[in-house]
């Protein structure tokens, strides 16, 4: 690859001992946290982390508790600042052009994707309240192109920093829960890209309700 190229990944400094400090305060900034299935999460090649998205945390969150060195997609607006454009590269950010998706963004997560590296798609499109039935195509399309595997993550609770001294609960207030890998179909095309989806919105909807029949989440939700 150019060095030009290369230069224009982002570095993701998230070391161990980063990790360890950044969770161990969410852990008393939300009051409790539920984290599961970090088994299926694997240690190595490329992977695509389709996860729920209801706070500009979230990514902050996904790092600090999955085992991987993560890249985040972010809205091309927030890297016009030198100093935060400096910080999020730092961190593994790199930009999304929304009137362009297809384009440079793709082109980036893909090299990302044949280095081996972990990428983190939001296949619900922006920050929302709770799960629908839908979710956009990108997630499927992503790992058509790349036949990396899918990796659903469900995450929710994480737009109540502030919110747990008001309603303390024995239930943990953010919650983190890991489905085993999607693998792509062998096959491409329209099908195999809403294959994908769809079988992360069921493995989505699956961690939303664990064993036990209704939905639970962080309390008050």
């Amino acid at each position: 690859m150019a060095e030009r190229e290369l230069d224009r990944l982002p570095p993701a400094h998230q070391p161990d001992w980063l990790k360890l400090l950044v969770s161990g305060f969410f852990r008393l900034a939300y009051g409790g946290v539920e984290v599961a299935g970090l088994e299926h999460v694997p240690r190595q090649g490329p992977l695509i982390l389709a996860s729920t998205h209801r706070s500009y945390l979230d990514p902050v969150i996904l790092s600090a508790f999955l085992p991987r060195v993560l890249y985040d997609m972010a809205k091309r607006e927030l890297f016009e600042q030198p100093v935060l454009r400096f910080l999020l590269r730092f961190f593994g950010a790199f930009p999304v052009d929304r009137d362009a998706a297809r384009g440079s963004t793709f082109r980036t997560a893909l090299r990302l994707l044949r280095m081996g590296g972990a990428v983190v798609v939001f296949p619900e499109g922006g920050i929302v309240e709770k799960m629908g039935e839908e979710m956009k195509a990108g997630v499927g399309t992503l790992a058509s192109m790349s036949a990396a595997p899918v990796l659903p993550v469900y995450l929710a609770g994480s737009n109540t920093l502030f919110s747990w001294p008001e309603a303390l609960s024995d239930s943990p207030w953010l919650v983190l829960r890991v489905a085993p890998p999607i693998f792509p179909p062998a096959h491409r095309g329209r099908e195999a890209r809403e294959e994908v989806t769809r079988r992360v919105l069921e493995a989505l909807a699956g961690l939303e309700r664990p064993p036990g029949g209704s939905p639970e989440g962080p309390p008050g939700r």
